[in-house]
């Protein structure tokens, strides 16, 4: 899994309630997945839904959907 590397500091945010740590700045729906299903690559069977709440800048809360990401912030659940 690829992070962006300009060098963010660390933040810890909550993934199906087990803590990460990650450095980029923003996450994808596809990163998400990961971090909430290791090792199992999703297919045209499963459907995930992501919601976050703590987000960024007056994100506090949204859903995020495949394709796309969101800024992080220190305990973004």
């Amino acid at each position: 899994m690829s992070q962006d590397n300009h060098d963010p500091a660390p933040v810890t945010i909550i993934v199906n309630a087990r803590p990460h740590t990650w450095q980029a700045k923003e996450i994808t729906f596809e990163q998400v997945i990961e971090l909430a299903y290791p090792g199992q690559p999703p297919n045209d069977q499963d459907t995930y839904t992501v919601r976050y709440s703590r987000g960024h800048d007056g994100h506090g809360t949204g859903s995020l959907t495949a394709g796309h990401s969101v800024h992080v912030r220190k305990g973004m659940v």
